[in-house]
Order: structure tokens, then C-alpha cells, then sequence
């Protein structure tokens, strides 16, 4: 019933406009301008998305490259395993005394 109500609505609105061009130009007009806000809204939103995933791959990649700056690439890791997130990186092994 709602539809049906709707439509009495805009059928009166018609009716009580047709002598008053100006206000009938003044509603398409206001239609015409949500629809294009809607659309640019639409736009603005999914552009965020694309930027936000973009964003999160870089993000990702950047952890990622710092973690095998500091411990090394996955593949090439020794035994100590992953060090913690925050943790210090493990001291370089002492040189012999006698080493030049």
C-alpha cells in the first residue's frame, strides 16, 4: 500500500502544479540533483574502497620487507626462528681475538 500511496502523492502534486510551471521546473530540477549527489556519492565511495585496499597491500608489503630486513627472508631464517614484532635483533657472534 505504501506504493500506492506514494503515487496518490505525486499524482496530487502533479495536479496542484500544473497551473505553476516554475514549481514543476524547481522539482525535476531537485530530483535531477539528488540522483547526480547520489551518483558522485556512489563514485566517492568506491573509489575510497579501491584506495583502502591499495593501501592495505602497501602496508603489508612494508611490514613484511622490514621483518626480512631484520631477520632475514623466510627462506633463508637460521634457527633461532622469528623474533618477537618489537623485540632486539640477536647480537653479531664475537670475532676470535686473534682474527685480523
Amino acid at each position: 500500500m505504501p506504493i500506492e500511496a506514494t503515487g496518490q502523492v505525486a499524482s496530487e502534486a502533479v495536479k496542484a502544479m500544473q497551473s505553476q510551471p516554475l514549481a514543476i521546473a524547481l522539482l525535476v530540477v531537485n530530483v535531477g540533483f539528488l540522483g547526480f549527489a547520489a551518483y558522485v556519492l556512489g563514485e566517492v565511495a568506491s573509489n575510497a574502497s579501491e584506495r583502502n585496499k591499495g593501501q592495505l597491500e602497501l602496508i603489508t608489503n612494508l611490514v613484511r620487507d622490514i621483518r626480512d630486513c631484520r631477520q632475514g627472508p623466510a627462506d633463508q631464517r637460521t634457527e633461532l626462528g622469528d623474533l618477537p614484532a618489537l623485540g632486539n635483533p640477536p647480537l653479531p657472534q664475537r670475532r676470535p681475538a686473534d682474527a685480523p
